[in-house]
C-alpha cells in the first residue's frame, strides 16, 4: 500500500528530475546539502534520501563520499535492469529517435551469428544495419540479425521510423522474455566512424545482445556501437 511518505518521495523525485531536465540544476553542479533541501521542501531527511537515491539509480546524479551529490553528465542513459528498445530509451529521455537504414538483406549468417541464434546451416536471417539517432544526432551504429523463421517478410515492414520491438510484439505477436547483454569498451572501427561523425579509434561502447522469446528461443542478435561520450550505461543492483 502506498503511504503518504511514499507519495512525497515520488513528488520530490519528480521535482528534482525536472530541475535537471530544465537545466535549473546544471551538469556538474553540486546539489544543496540534505539539511538545506529538507528546509526548502519541508520534508524529512528520509524523503530527501529516497528521492536522491532514485535519481542516482537512474543515472541523473552521482555521489562523492565526503563531498556531496552532483548532477551527472547529460548522456543518454541505457538501463541494464530492463529490456527496452533504443526508441523507448530515447523517448524516456525526452529525445526524438530516428534511424537511417544502411543495409537490409536476407542472408545465411556466419558461424558466430549462427551460434547466437541457434540457426540451422541453411537457415537465413535478416541483417538490418541502422544508424540510430536522437534529435537527428548520431548515437549508435547498430547491426541486428533477426530470425526469418520467426519474422517472415520483415524487410517489408522496416523503415526509418520503425521500432523493431513494436514489430516483434504487435505484428508478429511475439512475447520478448529476456536478453543476455555483453559490454566492452574499444576504439571505433573505421567503417563506423564516418557514420557516427567521430574519428577512427574514438572511444565507443560495444554492446552485444541476444534476445529470447517466452519459449526461450533466440529471436535476434544485435551488435551496437555507442558513442562513448554520449552514452552512459547504468544498473541498480541489489545485494543478494
Amino acid at each position: 500500500m502506498t503511504t503518504k511518505k511514499d507519495f512525497l518521495y515520488i513528488q520530490l523525485y519528480n521535482k528534482f528530475k525536472e530541475n535537471i531536465d530544465n537545466n535549473i540544476w546544471e551538469e556538474g553542479m553540486q546539489l544543496p546539502p540534505e539539511y538545506q533541501l529538507m528546509e526548502d521542501y519541508k520534508v524529512s531527511r528520509d524523503t530527501i534520501r529516497k528521492s536522491l537515491q532514485r535519481l542516482a539509480q537512474e543515472g541523473y546524479v552521482y555521489r562523492q563520499a565526503g563531498k556531496g551529490t552532483f548532477v551527472n553528465s547529460h548522456k543518454s542513459r541505457y538501463k541494464l535492469t530492463s529490456l527496452e528498445s533504443f526508441s523507448e530509451q530515447m523517448r524516456y529521455m525526452g529525445l526524438i529517435p530516428s534511424s537511417e537504414i544502411l543495409n537490409l538483406s536476407l542472408e545465411i549468417p556466419n558461424n558466430r551469428v549462427k551460434d547466437y541464434l541457434e540457426t540451422l546451416d541453411d537457415e537465413k536471417v535478416y541483417r538490418v544495419e541502422r544508424l540510430r539517432l536522437a534529435n537527428n544526432e548520431p548515437m549508435c551504429y547498430e547491426i541486428a540479425y533477426v530470425s526469418e523463421r520467426l519474422c517472415p517478410d520483415l524487410d517489408k515492414l522496416v523503415n526509418s521510423d520503425t521500432s523493431l520491438y513494436k514489430i516483434y510484439e504487435e505484428h508478429y505477436n511475439l512475447k520478448l522474455d529476456y536478453g543476455n547483454m555483453y559490454l566492452e569498451a574499444e576504439g571505433c572501427p573505421k567503417e563506423y566512424s564516418h557514420h557516427l561523425k567521430i574519428n577512427k579509434g574514438s572511444p565507443i561502447l560495444k554492446m552485444k545482445c541476444v534476445v529470447y522469446t517466452d519459449n526461450k528461443k533466440p529471436l535476434y542478435f544485435v551488435e551496437s556501437y555507442y558513442i562513448g561520450t554520449r552514452y552512459m550505461f547504468f544498473a541498480s543492483m541489489p545485494r543478494i
